[in-house]
């Protein structure tokens, strides 16, 4: 399982830092799978992390709307954007947790759309 990887591999400390940060809002779960360790709310996934090749990497659910705000973020698909880490002194907690709330009220916002389009039919 990746999340075994993770716990004893090379950016170890890295991963268990950020799964820390993660885990310090009451409202998000930690789900493992064979290839990445999920971390979502009641509103969907906001972040996915794993290590690939010589990197930790973490991958934001709805990075494609939070790339203009925060630059760092890495990628052009239609919504996940990431951000590497090879190096402990890389991880910024304040801006992680930035992130991560800007994540969470994304999602609550898309919930509250698809409830008010809901109501309008």
């Amino acid at each position: 399982m990746q999340y075994d990887l993770d716990m004893k591999g090379k950016h170890a400390t890295i991963f268990k830092d950020i799964r820390k940060i993660l885990l310090s809002y009451p409202k998000i779960k930690e789900v493992r799978n064979a290839k990445q360790t999920s971390y979502s709310d009641e509103h969907g996934v906001l972040i996915m992390m794993r290590t690939k090749d010589d990197t930790l990497v973490v991958a934001f659910g709805k990075g494609y709307k939070l790339q203009e705000k925060y630059p760092q973020l890495e990628g052009s698909g239609k919504i996940v954007r990431h951000l590497y880490f090879k190096h402990e002194d890389e991880v910024d907690e304040a801006l992680l947790r930035e992130m991560i709330e800007e994540s969470i009220v994304l999602g609550m916002e898309a919930y509250e759309m698809k409830m008010l389009k809901g109501k309008m039919r």
